[in-house]
């Protein structure tokens, strides 16, 4: 049985199926989990199956549907869905292991995030992008957490990062000037013109751009 259960996986991975053989193969092995897992990322399989096989999916194979650029688009929204619905409930360490992975789309679900190790996990996460941790400084609320963990990381020296930081007014004054290098020079200039600017992020701003002349 088990040998027959590897070539079913194969079969599904490999072989072009039609709808009526994807039917035929949910209705013989609707108890068997790794074949379900195949089955839903199929582009061919009915939604409405797919539906039905996603909660009795694991974390990790949500994941995996998620990621699959062939899996159907709506069962991949819906596997999100699903996803960020049961991810209060995971351990931190699931929690940390999933998010250095997950992709864009699902990171974009946890921009509230506020518990560093998580926030670690998103920042260097390889599918981090520029506009997610925008959202992170724009968000509202208490951003001190955050910060921390940006401070430790490379985005700072994103210009559209440093752009961020800069029109933050609770940005902390050690964020900003580690960040004064990769600002620009016009939002260098509307900085130091501005009556609400800290006076050693001025003279940070002097020293960077004599330092260029």
């Amino acid at each position: 049985m088990a040998e027959n259960e590897l070539l079913l996986l194969r079969r599904l991975q490999r072989d072009v199926l039609k709808k009526g053989d994807l039917l035929e193969i949910y209705s013989q092995n609707k108890d068997r989990y790794r074949v379900l897992v195949q089955l839903i990322q199929h582009p061919l399989l009915p939604v409405h199956l797919s539906l039905d096989i996603l909660p009795e999916l694991n974390p990790y194979d949500l994941l995996r549907v998620i990621k699959n650029v062939r899996a159907n688009p709506y069962v991949r929204r819906r596997a999100e869905l699903e996803f960020s619905a049961r991810y209060r409930k995971l351990p931190l360490g699931e929690k940390f292991t999933l998010l250095k992975t997950a992709p864009h789309s699902l990171l974009l679900y946890f921009v509230e995030e506020n518990h560093p190790r998580l926030l670690q996990a998103i920042l260097q996460n390889p599918f981090c992008s520029e506009e997610l941790v925008i959202r992170f400084i724009n968000r509202g609320g208490e951003r001190s957490v955050f910060y921390q963990q940006l401070d430790a990381s490379t985005w700072h020296a994103n210009p559209g990062v440093a752009q961020a930081i800069m029109r933050d007014c609770e940005a902390p004054i050690k964020m900003i000037l580690k960040a004064i290098p990769f600002a620009g020079l016009a939002e260098l200039q509307r900085l130091f013109a501005d009556d609400a600017t800290h006076e050693s992020v001025r003279q940070g701003i002097r020293r960077f751009l004599e330092s260029r002349k």
